[in-house]
């Protein structure tokens, strides 16, 4: 074997046996976190969801007041004009974001009801769970506690999303159950028990994040405006 041969053989040997540390190997092109993918593929949707998903991340780590929306868009990946195309105002982000949040809660409340309850059971449970738990849910706490106090309660008010949504779940309870008194519109006992719920969660109820204590005032206040046969009247207020 010549000279040449021997050298080109060691050389090649000295390569292979080279620690995977010390061979220089194409860096590897970061990956975005968010944002619009390379090459775009993105819909409306999915960009509204991160930039709602930004939002949640830095109100809960940084604080509403000094989260911007330039801060927001750069958290989600995007522009600082995408953001203002989803939603112009911050009003309208953090409505979204609510709005997101207590449809997150509804729908882990669907989960946690039992299959065999009746409807006014499950009526009654779901409001106490949202009166005493949805009023500690870390985001709307922060929102609220950063805000005027009842930013996030006209915010539900007004949702026509939730008016929807609790419209739906009333209509099908009245579809199966002859309890309900004669008469009463599907929207209106809606609208009736998101007003309720309001009250509840801004606590101007008193002792009202109890769970006894919601539950025996939805019994003693406000079944009676929905059902024909409500519970007898008992104490509400401890004391």
């Amino acid at each position: 074997m010549s000279f040449s041969a021997v050298a080109r053989v060691a050389l090649y040997r000295r390569r292979i046996t080279t620690p995977a540390r010390t061979r220089r190997v194409p860096a590897v092109p970061k990956r975005r976190r968010r944002g619009r993918p390379v090459g775009g593929g993105i819909t409306a949707e999915q960009s509204k969801d991160a930039f709602l998903d930004a939002a949640e991340q830095l109100f809960s780590t940084r604080g509403y007041r000094t989260s911007t929306m330039e801060m927001i868009a750069r958290e989600a990946g995007f522009s600082r004009g995408s953001i203002y195309r989803q939603f112009p105002t911050r009003e309208n982000l953090v409505e979204a974001l609510v709005q997101r949040t207590t449809q997150r809660h509804m729908m882990r409340i669907r989960e946690r009801l039992p299959e065999d309850a009746d409807a006014i059971t499950i009526l009654v449970e779901a409001t106490v769970i949202v009166a005493t738990e949805l009023i500690h849910d870390p985001l709307l706490k922060t929102i609220s506690d950063q805000t005027d106090e009842r930013t996030v309660a006209y915010m539900l008010a007004g949702s026509p999303t939730l008016l929807q949504m609790v419209e739906g779940s009333i209509a099908a309870m009245m579809s199966v159950a002859n309890r309900f008194r004669p008469g009463l519109h599907p929207k209106d006992l809606a609208q009736f028990i998101i007003a309720t719920t309001i009250s509840m969660l801004l606590g101007v109820i008193p002792g009202i994040d109890d769970p006894k204590t919601a539950r025996s005032y939805i019994d003693v206040f406000v079944l009676p405006a929905l059902i024909t046969d409500p519970p007898k009247p008992r104490r509400v207020f401890p004391g």
